[in-house]
């Protein structure tokens, strides 16, 4: 099953033990039908996870309150991606701001949330993960208390090494480019890559829309997703998106603070694939194509009773494989077409019930793999 579902961000195979490579969750980490169900389940079972933040932090929590009922209208089972602080009925046991003495990484100041964590722990041994969110503060930080930060962390890490202390970028605020929180944040991410840390960077997360081709915060893009066009238009990249797109089925409601539904939606599911990379998923650098994250030399669509598939350069289609959500393979034909842009794959074989579900697919071609999922309903 985990070869259906092959990306490009790092994990290391244990939350315990040191990293040998960096986990960035950015932009690229927002297509939660990718992770396997076992790979949540398992983080669900392994990681006990507390997490300090303000208004703009919560966009990540309300995005995971929404997630589930979504899932459930995709096709899963009601309760994978439940969480509360008991761990109750199989949910990750998720303790949302528990720590006392500080609201976030600068409120009331820039080392209290760093005390406040070290007491927290010191008296909740069973906790394996950390996370603390920024306000605005990073978009003003100098450069020397960026430093003190990440020193600080690096403190946590060395006197609770059972720990997973998750580094976070700041929020855009339409500085852009040229601005003091593109540097800070830019510092953050070298610091996190060179020293193989976990980084959630919540900035780059909400600089792209799920179809990843404009990096809006070089648009001056701000926290609300509005941004300016090479025109001088004013827009909003998550508004757009979801107008242009069907609700709960490309995206879903949920409260954002201080921004849209869409990036709290994005910023919900890169917690959960971060939660399955770092309890051991481990994924594999390659294309993949799907409803959420669109690869502009790969499409999809279902034409009567047939997918057909469509690629921007001719490609030597060797194999198709079709599954159901939990991986049960259902169809796997050898095609062994000659070079060609697009291939139709009949679905007579698939059953009346698995046609009622989400299904996926992997294409083997002499360019590599492509994977992904498709609804098959009454077509």
């Amino acid at each position: 099953f985990l070869v259906l579902f092959l990306y490009s961000c790092e994990a290391d195979a244990d939350v315990y033990s040191s990293r040998t490579e960096p986990l960035i969750i950015d932009h690229n980490c927002c297509n939660i039908f990718n992770v396997p169900v076992a790979d949540i389940l398992k983080a669900k079972q392994k990681l006990v996870v507390a997490y300090g933040h303000t208004s703009h932090g919560s966009q990540i929590v309300s995005g995971m309150y929404g997630l589930d009922e979504f899932m459930v209208k995709n096709g899963y089972d009601a309760g994978t991606f439940n969480f509360n602080s008991e761990g109750s009925e199989g949910a990750l046991k998720f303790y949302d701001t528990p720590f006392s003495g500080a609201e976030d990484l600068g409120n009331p100041d820039r080392t209290s949330w760093a005390d406040a964590t070290r007491n927290y722990l010191n008296n909740h041994s069973e906790v394996n993960v950390v996370m603390w969110s920024w306000c605005g503060q990073a978009g003003w930080a100098s450069v020397e208390e960026i430093q003190t930060y990440l020193d600080l962390m690096n403190g946590l890490e060395a006197d609770f090494p059972d720990v997973v202390f998750v580094y976070m970028t700041g929020h855009l605020d339409g500085s852009g480019i040229e601005g003091d929180l593109n540097r800070n944040n830019n510092i953050i991410r070298k610091y996190c890559r060179d020293n193989k840390k976990v980084l959630f960077d919540f900035a780059d997360i909400e600089s792209y829309d799920p179809d990843g081709k404009v990096n809006y915060m070089e648009l001056n893009c701000n926290d609300n997703c509005d941004y300016t066009d090479p025109s001088g238009n004013s827009k909003n990249w998550a508004t757009d998106w979801q107008e242009s797109h069907v609700e709960n089925k490309d995206w879903y409601y949920c409260d954002a603070a201080h921004s849209q539904p869409l990036n709290g939606n994005r910023k919900g599911m890169a917690a959960w694939w971060m939660f399955a990379s770092i309890a051991g998923w481990e994924e594999i650098d390659t294309t993949v194509s799907s409803n959420f994250l669109t690869n502009s030399g790969f499409n999809w669509s279902v034409i009567g009773n047939s997918l057909k598939f469509n690629f921007s350069k001719e490609e030597n289609v060797s194999n198709i494989e079709i599954f159901d959500i939990q991986g049960r393979r259902l169809l796997s034909e050898n095609m062994g077409y000659d070079y060609n842009a697009s291939y139709f794959l009949p679905l007579d074989k698939i059953s009346d019930v698995d046609k009622r579900n989400i299904l996926l697919f992997k294409i083997e071609t002499d360019r590599g793999i492509h994977s992904g999922k498709f609804n098959f309903i009454n077509r």
